[in-house]
């Protein structure tokens, strides 16, 4: 793996450089320097970075402004930030990184602890190996491209475990879809998801996804698999006579599948998505929130449509640990899905220290690289392994164990 390590103090540089020499592979990890932002571009340019320690209050050009260049350029690396800024600062780069689609591992606080430092190693290092990363693809997707993707078979599930926090065991997962291009490897979900949109390619993606599924049921043995849809998606009567039509043939498809709403999509009709809900709940079938408390109409969904569960938005368990405000809106989100019995899941759990703090809150279930990053459906029961035996160390912490309501 390639690191750059971007950091205009010569001391701080010595100190983190020194950090990461005792951590990684000399034979298989590689790590260079600049001291500013200008100096990095070049950089990335140069060494092809998969990892990149970023600075943000840098001379000449800033941290900030670089990740933007970076977001420019479509970097599909993982990012570090390494700061000493306040917590608001923080905040606001991190929601920045987010809707620049870049990968935002976390941040090390300065001056920076080894044991953290080896965390997010581990998470960067997960997320090479399961995004098993190869030249990028420069140029812009067209619709023949996804056509051809959908035609030949490019469009491959990988799966995220969530797990109880209470007990450690595996309950679920969710279905993340990757573009495997046969000359570029995993194409990032930024370059193709809003195409697939666009050419009303939802519906078959969903489909697509469900017959996967279906095929790989044995390695999941009943637990339930999370596949995500569009408000779109949920009121078209095609895509619903489908998947009831699957049902037909699978009378456990309801069993083995449930499905995530983005909590930002708006309803045009909420008659045609209670339409919709009907039918699907007439069979079994479950829905959960997703993304809760990011869009205007999350309470109104709430009261319009039967769920059964509800996902905590990522960028707000995060930032918990140096944001008051996204605490407390966990906090409420936690308290709101207990008063209406849904199950709360949080997404973005990338340590042991937000798992912990999620648990005594109460949280339900969770799903992060902390856990597992999305696997292949072959790499599902080799995780499953590696995780009961991390999971009972875990328990040792843990408090009172409590009963988890199905998905």
């Amino acid at each position: 793996m390639n690191i750059l390590l971007i950091e205009d103090h010569d001391f701080q540089r010595q100190v983190l450089a020194t950090q990461l020499t005792h951590l990684i592979d000399p034979n298989q990890d590689h790590l260079y320097f600049a001291a500013n932002g200008i100096d990095a571009l070049a950089a990335v340019t140069r060494y092809q970075p998969q990892l990149l320690f970023c600075d943000l209050n840098m001379p000449q050009m800033d941290g900030i402004s670089f990740l933007g260049h970076l977001a420019e350029q479509q970097f599909t690396g993982a990012i570090i930030i390494t700061s000493a800024l306040n917590a608001g600062v923080l905040h606001s780069v991190d929601k920045m990184c987010k809707n620049y689609g870049l990968n935002l591992l976390g941040t090390l606080v300065k001056p920076t602890h080894l044991e953290q430092l080896k965390q997010l190693l581990i998470i960067a290092t997960n997320n090479l190996q399961s995004n098993n990363i190869t030249p990028p693809l420069q140029q812009d997707l067209t619709e023949k491209d996804i056509i051809e993707a959908f035609n030949s078979n490019y469009l491959i599930p990988y799966y995220q475990p969530i797990v109880s926090l209470q007990t450690g065991e595996w309950v679920a997962s969710e279905a993340l879809i990757r573009f495997i291009h046969p000359d570029y490897g995993i194409v990032p979900a930024m370059k193709f998801i809003k195409i697939i949109s666009n050419i009303g390619k939802d519906s078959q993606l969903a489909l697509l996804i469900i017959n996967h599924i279906i095929s790989q049921q044995p390695i999941f043995c009943g637990r339930k698999v999370a596949v995500n849809i569009s408000a779109e998606t949920l009121v078209e009567r095609n895509f619903i006579n489908n998947v009831l039509a699957l049902h037909h043939q699978y009378p456990q498809l309801h069993h083995w599948l449930y499905f995530e709403l983005t909590e930002s999509d708006l309803f045009e009709s909420a008659g045609k998505a209670l339409e919709a809900a009907a039918r699907l709940g007439m069979y079994g079938f479950n829905l959960s929130i997703d993304d809760f408390g990011t869009g205007y109409s999350s309470l109104k969904q709430l009261d319009i449509l039967p769920f059964k569960s509800l996902k905590l938005d990522i960028s707000f368990v995060q930032a918990m640990q140096t944001n008051y405000t996204a605490k407390v809106i966990i906090e409420t989100c936690l308290l709101l899905a207990q008063r209406l019995n849904l199950t709360a899941i949080a997404e973005g759990v990338e340590d042991i220290t937000l798992w912990l703090k999620l648990q005594k809150m109460g949280c339900e279930l969770a799903q992060g690289y902390f856990i597992s990053p999305p696997l292949p459906f072959s790499q599902i029961p080799i995780w499953h392994t590696q995780w009961q035996q991390r999971s009972h160390q875990l328990l040792i912490s843990s408090p009172s164990t409590q009963q988890i309501q199905p998905v």
